[in-house]
């Protein structure tokens, strides 16, 4: 969508805008439009018509609540224009996916919004159990897959394990075995429940030192499973590259706004520190993309970041 407005009862629109934009940057495309205290259902409808004229091109409104009146102005004026989708039931993940991945479905949406209601104390003993279970799987003798590793994708993401990575590119890609190669969260107890909670629950995980990643794969502990590997940041892949750790080609998926970057693309903003970074990556040989989700064509990184 090329226009996205929140609109909520009371201060919840303004809200959310002002926790995604300290995630991923200024949105100019992202709008509020509230119901206050003070006001009622005709003003809010004047304001909200008068946000909706003022923009072009297709539109995607996201409700606070379904049946609150925000919501129902919406659908009493948008129900039949077809340039215009809505959803009810804002959360920020939802509204950071949609900003970040313009290409997403309401059906994808929907299903990232049901993801992220979980039981999380109930989640993260079952995560918990899972990692215990998996420290303990062994492929006995591995030596005649090394040099072998079946690596489908490579990916820097500095949400690690979210929705795109777990529902869109591991699924599409047939992925057997995440890997998330980041010291900090390998050290983490909360983290790594954390992850395995956001993982499919039919692939399996490793959270794993950047060196001991690289030792892994180098060695050919995996056999032949699919497997993706993921960075938080470019520094853990030129890490992961000199412990000889085996890569040809990195996507930058998600690098968020920190304060000094710029954007190079909408979901990726690039540190003045981190530029010489990827350019050593991409003296090694490494063929360096962007591409957010399977279905956006992919795009030379380094072109970009040049330009």
């Amino acid at each position: 969508m090329e226009n996205i407005v929140l609109i909520s009862h009371g201060g919840m629109a303004e809200g959310v805008k002002s926790s995604l934009e300290m995630i991923v940057g200024q949105q100019a495309n992202v709008h509020t439009v509230s119901l206050r205290p003070d006001s009622d259902n005709l003003q809010f409808e004047k304001e909200l018509n008068e946000k909706m004229k003022a923009l072009n091109g297709s539109t995607l409104i996201i409700a606070d609540l379904l049946g609150g009146t925000p919501c129902n102005v919406a659908v009493k004026n948008y129900l039949e224009d077809d340039e215009v989708a809505i959803l009810a039931g804002m959360t920020l993940s939802v509204v950071i996916e949609a900003v970040v991945n313009q290409r997403a479905t309401i059906k994808e949406l929907l299903c990232l919004a049901k993801e992220n209601i979980v039981d999380v104390k109930a989640g993260m003993n079952q995560a918990e159990q899972e990692i215990l279970e998996e420290k303990q799987e062994e492929l006995g003798d591995y030596s005649a897959y090394a040099g072998q590793e079946n690596i489908v994708n490579s990916r820097i993401d500095e949400r690690l394990i979210h929705g795109q990575v777990a529902g869109i590119w591991s699924t599409s890609l047939n992925t057997q075995r995440i890997i998330v190669a980041n010291d900090e969260a390998a050290v983490d107890p909360l983290q790594k429940s954390s992850l395995r909670m956001a993982a499919p629950t039919s692939m399996r995980l490793s959270v794993l030192p950047v060196a001991t990643a690289a030792k892994n794969i180098r060695a050919g502990r995996y056999g032949k499973q699919r497997l993706f590997l993921l960075f938080k940041n470019p520094q853990d892949v030129l890490r992961y590259i000199k412990a000889d750790g085996p890569i040809k080609a990195i996507n930058v998926g998600n690098m968020s706004y920190k304060e000094g970057a710029r954007e190079v693309t909408k979901s990726i903003q690039v540190l003045p520190e981190e530029e010489p970074i990827f350019e050593a990556i991409a003296a090694k040989g490494i063929t360096v993309t962007a591409q957010l989700v399977p279905n956006e064509p992919s795009i030379d990184f380094m072109k970009k970041l040049r330009g």
